[in-house]
């Protein structure tokens, strides 16, 4: 029967040991895009056209989960390792309780097992090595990963922090392995490995091999039935068990749920391109994410215009969903091309005219988005030009060179590009190569002539002291337009002070009958597409704000909301977290016009500002009295602001301009 085997320590690892930190808390985002990743890159590598992958949840119980005595005599000397010797921390303590309540959900019969099942090329000796190890990475230099810890990601999935590995090769070979991460603990002679490995013996590595692997008659039944499977459907192929699966910590989604969701965010190229098929069984029930589904996960994320919060379930899913809903449409649109530089090719796929009417790139490497700032392809680059967003899709195929250089510049979670990582001569051939690309983009997407193109609804304006003159430069939809803090939409702002030299009042003015913006000198606003609100905001004294909201149009209902925010991004597409300023007074009144009608109301929480009866062509005095988040208190003390202003919910829905929707 197989067993657990703990090496003799070489260091004291507690149970939250360094090679998890990063892990623990990793959000299902980060997850499941790396499980799919491996998924693509070893179908890939075993020749298949279409990487097939199966998610399936099914019970466990102890006489399934390959010697769950051997783990729990482990778990019990290690929890009383630490407690003798007073190293068992508060951090510690959360882990204990969490794989206590795997193993009573083991014991009774309800814990739940997860398989990711895949077609690629299997595991072999060598594989499962570089597999098990840290920092080592098996795959060849056509592969997305480059850092080896696709291991550790789904280590979060297990309350027991105990993964099982199969593989079966094309040749018919067979392994099977298992791996958990508990603490150190007393042995019979020595102190133990935090690590235990499902295995019949170590070796001395000198060969690369430190594992004597099980013989194919004593690897578990449960190992067993995945890899007869894989077998019989495809040949060849991967499994990685998870047992005490906690659905993400959430068990308010669906598994297919969370993992269409990622899946169609990252991976739309492969998907609708037919190089990824994933199929989810849950409950009795299996469903299929693939070209003819991928619309259908897709369009009721287009209005999700901003990445999720960072104490959200899809933390850290990018890009925004509406910009994934775009991706999608200019991935099925009819302006496509190939670009040759040298002897490297990319795939570049055109939607013109932008739906949000600015300019976007997201880059793709082997189907997999990674991400949307690339130097030399900026907004700021494509100035001249009219908003179309671009696709651009990198394969190892045929990008040579280009592949390589932005594999290399990925970081170890694939979604940045870091020049810092490449060599002189290599960053300035992978400029190179970019610039290249620009120009093809440039010769394709027609002129701005006399138009300048802006949202419909809504316009974000971050204030705040950042120079000597008090002055920003903001970027918004459509061509750059330099803004200072001394200007309003309708009316001027005075000389800044030191907030209280002045009083409020006296410092708006009058600005006498309304301008068009942009000014004179620039393309007017293009009439079909106007811009309904203008905002200026600036600091007036410790939480307090002054400034003035304009609107082009009437509007009986609109909502204001102010956020910390160190970005401004056109595309909504924020990385940090979205930080709530609660408004502690809020007072609106008309310098302009006739707005006998306008009222305010705060919301019971602070969020948001309720506006009714906002005038066409009326320019609004505003002042605020915010308190910032406590998180932020002593760290930041003049914070910059993000002021936004959304119409309210459709169908009156009972949501905040925080949600995750903005209208």
């Amino acid at each position: 029967m197989a067993t657990l085997k703990f090496g003799q320590a070489s260091s004291i690892d507690g149970f939250t040991p360094l090679s998890m930190a990063a892990f623990n808390d990793l959000p299902p985002a980060r997850i499941v895009r790396e499980l799919l990743q491996n998924s693509l890159d070893a179908a890939a590598e075993a020749g298949e056209t279409t990487a097939q992958v199966r998610f399936q949840v099914e019970p466990v119980n102890r006489r399934g989960l390959p010697d769950a005595k051997g783990y729990e005599n482990a778990f019990r000397k290690a929890v009383k390792y630490h407690q003798n010797n007073g190293d068992l921390s508060d951090a510690a303590k959360e882990v204990v309780d969490r794989i206590e309540l795997g193993l009573d959900a083991i014991k009774a019969g309800e814990a739940i097992l997860l398989s990711v099942v895949d077609n690629g090329c299997g595991l072999n000796i060598s594989r499962m090595n570089r597999l098990l190890a840290d920092g080592s990475s098996g795959k060849s230099a056509t592969a997305s990963g480059s850092y080896g810890v696709g291991h550790l990601a789904p280590m979060a999935l297990s309350d027991l922090r105990y993964i099982l590995y199969g593989g079966l090769t094309a040749d018919g070979s067979r392994i099977a392995c298992g791996k958990a991460i508990l603490a150190a603990h007393l042995g019979r002679k020595n102190t133990n490995d935090a690590k235990g490995y499902l295995i019949e013996g170590f070796r001395n590595g000198k060969d690369g091999n430190l594992y004597n692997f099980l013989p194919r008659a004593s690897h578990p039944k449960l190992l067993a039935k995945y890899l007869d499977a894989i077998s019989e459907e495809w040949g060849h192929g991967c499994v990685v068990l998870i047992p005490a699966y906690n659905n993400f910590g959430n068990d308010n989604y669906w598994l297919s749920d969370i993992v269409f969701k990622v899946a169609a965010y990252n991976f739309a190229p492969a998907i609708h391109r037919k190089k990824l098929v994933i199929t989810v069984q849950e409950n009795g029930t299996e469903d299929r994410l693939d070209e003819r589904t991928l619309t259908g996960v897709l369009e009721p994320e287009q209005d999700r215009v901003r990445v999720a919060r960072s104490d959200t379930l899809f933390a850290g899913l990018r890009p925004s969903g509406q910009n994934a809903y775009h991706i999608l449409q200019a991935l099925t649109n009819d302006k496509r091309g190939r670009v040759s530089i040298k002897r490297d090719k990319a795939r570049i796929s055109l939607l013109t005219p932008s739906p949000n009417g600015s300019s976007r790139i997201d880059l793709f490497r082997n189907g997999m988005w990674i991400t949307d700032n690339i130097p030399l392809l900026g907004t700021a680059d494509f100035a001249s030009r009219e908003p179309f967003h671009a696709v651009i899709e990198i394969d190892a195929k045929d990008g040579g060179e280009l592949h390589r250089l932005i594999r290399k510049a990925e970081g170890p979670m694939h979604d940045n590009l870091s020049f810092s990582l490449l060599s002189k001569p290599e960053r300035a051939e992978l400029e190179q190569k970019f610039s290249k690309i620009a120009s093809w983009i440039n010769g394709q997407v027609p002129e701005v002539t006399s138009d300048t193109y802006t949202v419909d609804d809504f316009l974000e304006v971050i204030s705040g002291d950042d120079g000597p003159q008090g002055q920003k430069s903001f970027s918004f939809w459509g061509l750059p337009t330099a803004i200072s803090r001394q200007s309003v939409a309708q009316g001027i702002l005075a000389p800044a002070g030191n907030g209280n030299d002045e009083t409020t009042r006296d410092r708006i003015k009058d600005p006498g009958p309304p301008r068009p913006y942009p000014p004179t000198s620039q393309p007017k606003p293009k009439p079909a597409r106007p811009l309904s609100f203008r905002s200026t905001m600036a600091p007036d004294g410790p939480g307090k704000l002054v400034g003035s909201i304009t609107s082009l149009s009437d509007f009986a209902e609109a909502w204001v909301a102010f956020k910390v925010d160190e970005n401004t991004d056109s595309t909504c597409d924020r990385i940090g977290p979205d930080e709530d300023v609660a408004i502690k007074s809020f007072l609106i009144r008309s310098v302009t016009g006739n707005a006998a009608q306008l009222t305010s109301e705060i919301d019971n929480e602070g969020r948001f500002v309720k506006i009714q009866g906002i005038a066409a062509d009326t320019a609004y005095e505003v002042q605020v009295e915010y308190a910032i988040p406590a998180g932020l208190a002593g760290i930041v003390e003049n914070p910059v602001l993000r002021l936004e202003m959304h119409h309210p919910p459709r169908n009156n829905e009972a949501k905040s301009p925080d949600d995750d929707t903005e209208n």
